[in-house]
């Protein structure tokens, strides 16, 4: 009797281990349990790493604000702001993002810093199943989800035509870059070039420097500048840490009255230069729009809906001192 209740108590306890086993087995023979689909559902947080190409920047404090804004409206996701101490510090936002891929994290949300070091980390996450929403700087490979952006070819041509306008369609103009290979840095560079190029031949553009983001460093190449060319008439900081620079130094060299400023971006210290008028015009883009629904796309992927478009163009608004106190630009500037 002892025996046949014991062989009885074992086919129970192997029924038992049978049925409470749910995982499915591998062609490598591993076993793995079978993931959860409520990763879009109200129970379960969906964890996201918005990943941009420095942290500190009012620019992506912005996009971050709005991320995590769209996050709280959801309910149930979790943005973490990662990126490097500078945007030229590419090896690190590439260890950043190959970090989460690793991670629980269940989205990514990118700008890039380097338009090819970011690929290979990209397909590697996309390859985990992690989808991928560039914003602002892209890759030079489509192997993400999605790409929200400005045209920044055309807000580099606008630009210039507001630079063009301003000198008087003639004279000697210098841009003060942010990065030498970042996407965005690129394009607007590419747009302004060509327009002067094409449509202002009396417009001489004297050089391009590159600040890596830094207002000191862009401060003391505008300085030099000013120095080499002293008929300068214009120069176009490329981002807001980059115009900031430039219009400290055109201030210091007590030339806000003859060299014009044109900047990027809608930062604080930007405002106060268009206030001052030591920044006569900036072009505005939709961090807002790029952080919000960055959020929502990544969340929509993670429910099978894919994106309607692969590349969306979130827009620019031109601002200058004449036109910064309508109520509508101010909305935009003041986002």
């Amino acid at each position: 009797m002892k025996k046949l209740f014991g062989i009885l108590l074992a086919c129970v306890l192997i029924v038992s281990m049978l049925v409470g086993c749910t995982g499915t087995v591998t062609g490598d023979g591993a076993n793995k349990t079978t993931p959860s689909s409520g990763k879009t559902g109200d129970s379960e947080i969906i964890k996201i790493a918005l990943i941009t190409k420095m942290v500190d920047s009012p620019y992506w404090q912005t996009v971050k604000r709005a991320a995590e804004e769209k996050a709280k409206e959801l309910g149930n996701v979790e943005v973490t702001h990662l990126g490097p101490p500078t945007e030229a510090d590419i090896d690190k936002q590439v260890q950043i993002v190959e970090t989460c891929i690793n991670s629980d994290y269940d989205g990514i949300i990118l700008a890039a810093c380097d338009i090819d070091a970011l690929v290979e980390p990209v397909r590697k996450a996309k390859e985990s199943g992690i989808p991928v929403v560039m914003i602002d700087s892209g890759i030079s490979e489509p192997v993400y989800d999605a790409f929200l952006s400005t045209n920044n070819v055309q807000a580099g041509a606008e630009c210039a035509k507001l630079m063009a306008e301003l000198i008087g369609g003639e004279g000697q103009v210098a841009i003060i870059n942010f990065a030498a290979g970042t996407q965005t840095a690129i394009d607007r560079e590419t747009g302004f070039t060509e327009e002067i190029k094409k449509n202002y031949p009396n417009i001489e553009i004297v050089g391009v420097q590159y600040c890596n983001a830094d207002p000191t460093v862009a401060a003391n190449q505008a300085t030099d500048f000013i120095t080499a060319y002293p008929d300068l008439k214009g120069i176009w900081g490329a981002n807001d840490q980059s115009a900031i620079g430039v219009a400290q130094a055109v201030t210091e060299q007590g030339k806000s009255e003859s060299i014009i400023v044109v900047g990027f971006d809608n930062s604080d210290d930007i405002k106060a230069g268009l206030k001052s008028g030591t920044i006569k015009g900036t072009a505005v883009q939709m961090p807002t729009v790029m952080g919000s629904e960055g959020v929502q796309i990544v969340v929509d992927i993670l429910a099978g809906k894919a994106p309607a478009d692969k590349a969306v163009d979130t827009g620019v608004t031109m601002v200058t001192t004449e036109n910064m106190n309508d109520p509508k630009i101010q909305a935009i500037l003041n986002q």
